[in-house]
């Protein structure tokens, strides 16, 4: 029996791009500049940015890598890791 092709991303930044937006939603997108202006605008912006870039992003890699490996979702690999973490990447809107 012969098995169908698995359909590809055309690159990585389009699949990234595809995850965070599943992961945050045009909800939080309209809301966050807002928010920003709201609660002291660049003054939130560039630590928000800097803590993006050290630990948000390579979280993100880590997580979608460890769930590939492992073939789970996000909750089910951390939960086989270790079972103190099994909400670690649960959303809670």
């Amino acid at each position: 029996m012969a098995e169908e092709a698995r359909p590809q991303w055309e690159n990585p930044i389009q699949f990234v791009l595809a995850c965070v937006s599943y992961a945050v939603g045009l909800g939080n997108v309209w809301r966050f500049p807002y928010l920003c202006q709201l609660h002291g605008g660049g003054g939130f912006l560039i630590p928000y940015l800097i803590m993006l870039v050290l630990e948000g992003v390579p979280l993100f890699y880590m997580e979608l890598a460890i769930g590939q490996k492992m073939r789970m979702g996000s909750i089910g690999a951390w939960s086989a890791i270790s079972p103190y973490l099994g909400g670690v990447g649960e959303s809670r809107s």
